[in-house]
């Protein structure tokens, strides 16, 4: 796979320059003629494995890019050359330590080794991202783990407190998810979790945070939703997994699968651990009256779902 480069100068024949050099060396270049516009190409989903940026530009600088960049936690591990005609030290010493990766004279470029520290910096962002995507995602499921998952879930309850955001969540766990280990194998256990990981993925929307809890449990957050628009989307999905059994890997045998769970709306003033508590109470009654349902928390008290 090719290294794709943001080259970012307020002069087009530079662009064209930096654009030939990398191309030659098999590299796929992207332009910007300001910081604005480059910030504009690092939107997620960028795809971009090296920012070229100069130094001195109309309105906001290169400085002020190195520094976005290292500021956003979403962008950090994206590493940023600096290619300038200024020769200053301070120059120098205040992009490395705004976090440039690197700094190049355009008067003394020295090609090669410009290409080599391109390539370098891409493949440690590729191994930086991966990292970090491990650090908090489940490995067996693809989903969030628990640690990452309760770190996205206490910024929405921080929403909620200073603009008064809707959030509600639903813990859901899989019924008589013991038995399949049981009698069919870890293996047709794993089956079952990856195919309820897949149901929750396409249910989300892209404001919403799924989690897998523990074991057979997982956590799905609304942000922006009450309980009863969470219920609802809830219940479509266990009314969809109820009514197409699991077929495993292994052997092609078909598994049927419910889910059971509890739904809570977020109050203001309230922990993340009572927040869960009052889900998890749902989920255990749920369990208890007969399983294959969902409880939702109206008005202080524990109600059924109705069918969607």
């Amino acid at each position: 796979m090719s290294t794709r480069v943001l080259v970012v100068d307020d002069s087009a024949t530079v662009r064209f320059k930096i654009r030939s050099l990398l191309q030659k060396h098999g590299c796929e270049v992207e332009q910007a003629g300001n910081v604005n516009e480059a910030l504009g190409r690092l939107a997620p989903g960028h795809g971009i494995d090296v920012v070229v940026t100069d130094l001195r530009m109309p309105g906001l600088d290169g400085h002020t890019l190195v520094a976005t960049i290292q500021n956003c936690p979403e962008l950090r591990a994206l590493p940023v050359l600096v290619l300038t005609s200024s020769e200053e030290k301070e120059d120098k010493l205040r992009n490395i330590e705004a976090g440039a990766a690197g700094y190049f004279s355009k008067a003394s470029l020295d090609e090669d080794v410009f290409v080599a520290t391109i390539r370098r910096f891409a493949r440690e962002k590729d191994r930086t991202v991966a990292l970090e995507r491990d650090s908090r995602t489940d490995r067996l499921t693809g989903l969030f783990n628990r640690r990452h998952g309760e770190e996205r879930l206490a910024e929405e309850l921080q929403k909620l407190e200073r603009y008064g955001h809707a959030f509600a969540v639903a813990l859901l766990d899989i019924d008589h998810f013991k038995k399949v280990n049981d009698t069919l194998g870890h293996r047709a256990g794993d089956d079952v979790l990856r195919r309820v990981a897949g149901e929750l993925r396409g249910a989300s929307r892209t404001s919403d945070i799924v989690v897998r809890w523990g074991g057979e449990e997982f956590l799905f957050a609304f942000p922006g939703t009450s309980a009863a628009q969470a219920a609802g989307i809830v219940e479509r999905l266990r009314a969809r997994l109820a009514a197409a059994p699991v077929t495993l890997e292994s052997d092609g045998a078909s598994v049927p699968v419910t889910i059971s769970g509890g739904v809570a709306e977020a109050r203001k003033g309230e922990g993340l651990d009572a927040l869960v508590q009052r889900a998890d109470e749902g989920l255990y009654e749920a369990k208890r009256s007969g399983r294959n349902r969902l409880l939702l928390w109206d008005e202080g008290r524990l109600v059924p779902v109705a069918a969607a």
